[in-house]
């Protein structure tokens, strides 16, 4: 079997359509309007739902709106007492347009997007990564 194959196959290969990314984000503005931290936990999005997102308009906002870890944004009594008819309304009626931004980019980034996720692998590289290991292995078994 490959090398990939057997890296696949281990116990510990996430599952990125349900283990999905996790982060707490201050908002700094905020944080200084109640003089205290005020931290937001964003989680990454499936494929699926990611690219439905980008066909939105307002993707931004329905970005942040799933990305909300929480669901502080869903929340009745807050939607009641800033007497937002929606979610999306309640989002434009807190966050500042540039929050709003940042926030549907650190979603997209914990999504996989906007990240540094290949690099090229030249054949010397990979030719002097399988010596080093070689070596390695010579050295633990001798």
């Amino acid at each position: 079997m490959s090398k990939i194959l057997d890296l696949l196959l281990r116990p510990e290969t996430p599952n990125v359509q349900k283990d999905l990314r996790r982060q707490e984000y201050e908002i700094l503005r905020l944080s200084k309007v109640y003089g205290e931290p005020f931290v937001i936990t964003l989680k990454g999005l499936p494929y699926g739902r990611a690219v439905e997102l980008r066909e939105m308009a307002d993707y931004e906002i329905h970005t942040v709106l799933a990305g909300d870890g929480d669901g502080v944004f869903k929340n009745p009594a807050l939607l009641e007492r800033h007497k937002a008819e929606t979610p999306a309304e309640l989002v434009k009626l807190l966050l500042e347009p540039g929050e709003i931004r940042a926030i549907s980019v650190e979603v997209e980034k914990l999504s996989g997007f906007r990240s540094e996720v290949l690099r090229p692998v030249h054949p010397a590289d990979a030719a002097a990564e399988a010596i080093e290991k070689n070596s390695e292995t010579a050295r633990t078994t001798s």
